[in-house]
């Protein structure tokens, strides 16, 4: 290295001399300058080279090996030294015991969950459910669960008289006349069992003139649960009929012989609930139905038993003779709507519900009356071509009703629309995507909501997919306490 230094301060020395003897020399100078030739200036570089002491350059290079040396040293002294830990020997007499800590190794015990953690947690579920499970019990109702407080009448299955046609093609003008075919009832049945309407009420005298047919409102429905399979369970009620005017079912067989029949022609081993439609004018009287019924429960054909049409005090007295069988009164079948407010009038929702007794509601539209599609200004129901079902001063007189049943229907539209939206916010946090709940809310949906809103149960009639969309629409939303209100008072100002 040294070598190559003073090789090179010669080459700057030999370059220097070069210039300076240069001569300069202007414009009017003949003589050119002289330069050193590159001979010269190699043996000037010779002449240095060899002037150097070689053991000048050994001296020099021994000592930048020292200092290098000197370097490794400090590092190495600065490097932590890793030692084996095995080669520690410690003795039991080094140790001092008294100062080592304590080590646990109990298993930890589990505390019970306090009760603000079952109250969280049971918030948490009823938040997860809102608008998704409306299989919930009701506050009023009795042993015997109505899913989502809505049945389905099959009272016009079977029935000529009320638009059934046991077969063939329907035309267009035929639909538009309400009538409906096998075909129709089981599509329904269907969606209303898949949405989680499944009570479904009949009896051995609807569609009785079609039963040689094997098209009676129980054959069919026996036809549509055997199509139909589902997971939930199907609950049906039939109804012992009236005897009169001809007389032919008295005592207490006649009740047992009915529903054993009506079972086989719904081919079934037992229904839910059996009614008896009449309770006064019987042959043998109340006590040989209680007698009737409570055979029928002990052999299987049904798990409860109710009525039709009794007062307050008739109930009182079913009650007290059902009660030596050890059976009580489950439910009480009437007619109610909100153009036909006499039961409600009478007090007869209010003793059900203060003796335990469920309120089933025939008829809970009125035939079609309180649905609000027939109105002074639309009298055919929006039927092109169609004929008015109700005389034009019944439903002037009803104007107001139809007008306010229009404004809670929007309200209603407007609040589940509000709702819906702040529950989605809420469900999807946690659980996903929200259940979807009808907010396109109609006259008819608010008139059977009225009903259930009383603490009734409505039992609507459905014959298509149409009826089955508007049953399936009244779920998982309420009327207010203040739209009842509204609907009450026009009610009442309307005569009703």
């Amino acid at each position: 290295m040294l070598r190559h230094r003073v090789e090179l301060g010669a080459l700057f020395l030999v370059a220097f001399s070069a210039l300076a003897s240069v001569v300069v020399v202007d414009a009017f100078t003949t003589t050119g300058p002289s330069f050193m030739s590159l001979r010269d200036i190699h043996a000037s570089r010779t002449i240095l080279s060899s002037s150097i002491d070689p053991n000048d350059e050994d001296e020099l290079s021994k000592l930048i090996e020292k200092r290098n040396e000197i370097k490794r040293r400090k590092k190495a002294e600065e490097a932590p030294v890793e030692r084996d830990l095995l080669e520690f020997e410690i003795s039991e007499d080094e140790i001092v015991w008294d100062t080592l800590p304590e080590f646990k190794t109990a298993r930890p015990v589990r505390k019970k969950k306090s009760s603000s953690d079952d109250s969280k947690k049971k918030k948490q579920e009823e938040e997860k459910n809102a608008g998704l499970d409306f299989l919930v019990d009701f506050e009023d109702e009795n042993e015997f669960h109505i899913p989502n407080r809505i049945g389905v009448s099959t009272v016009a299955w079977g029935d000529a008289s009320r638009n059934f046609v046991p077969k063939g093609k329907l035309t267009k003008k035929m639909r538009r006349e309400g009538k409906f075919v096998p075909g129709d009832l089981q599509v329904a049945y269907n969606q209303l069992l898949e949405n989680g309407i499944s009570f479904f009420e009949t009896s051995e005298r609807y569609g009785a003139t079609s039963r040689s047919s094997s098209l009676s409102a129980e054959h069919i429905l026996a036809r549509c649960m055997e199509e139909q399979k589902s997971e939930n369970p199907v609950l049906i009620a039939t109804t012992f009929s009236n005897p009169f005017p001809c007389v032919t079912k008295f005592g207490a067989k006649a009740v047992v012989s009915a529903v054993q029949n009506s079972c086989t022609r719904m081919d079934t081993s037992g229904v839910e609930l059996l009614q008896v439609q009449s309770t006064f004018l019987y042959p043998g009287g109340r006590r040989a139905l209680a007698n009737g019924l409570s055979q029928a429960v002990d052999k299987g054909y049904c798990n409860y038993v109710g009525a039709c049409n009794l007062s307050k005090g008739g109930m009182k007295s079913m009650i007290k003779k059902l009660e030596p069988y050890g059976l009580t009164l489950t439910s009480n079948q009437f007619e109610f709507s909100l153009t036909n407010r006499k039961a409600d009038k009478k007090g007869l929702v209010d003793a059900c519900k203060e003796l335990g007794v469920i309120p089933l509601v025939r008829n809970p539209l009125d035939d079609g009356l309180a649905s609000g599609k027939y109105t002074a200004t639309n009298p055919s129901g929006g039927r092109a071509g169609g004929e008015a079902k109700f005389s034009f001063e019944k439903l002037e007189k009803l104007q107001p009703l139809h007008s306010v049943q229009e404004t809670v229907a929007e309200r209603a539209s407007t609040r589940v629309k509000r709702e819906q939206r702040d529950l989605n916010d809420r469900y999807r946090a946690r659980y996903g995507p929200a259940p979807k709940v009808n907010t396109d809310i109609t006259t008819t949906q608010v008139a059977i909501n009225y009903v259930i809103a009383k603490g009734a149960v409505p039992l609507v009639e459905v014959t298509d997919s149409n009826q089955a969309d508007e049953v399936l629409g009244c779920l998982g939303w309420s009327l207010s306490e203040e739209e009842v209100d509204m609907l009450d008072s026009a009610a009442t100002l309307c005569g009703l």
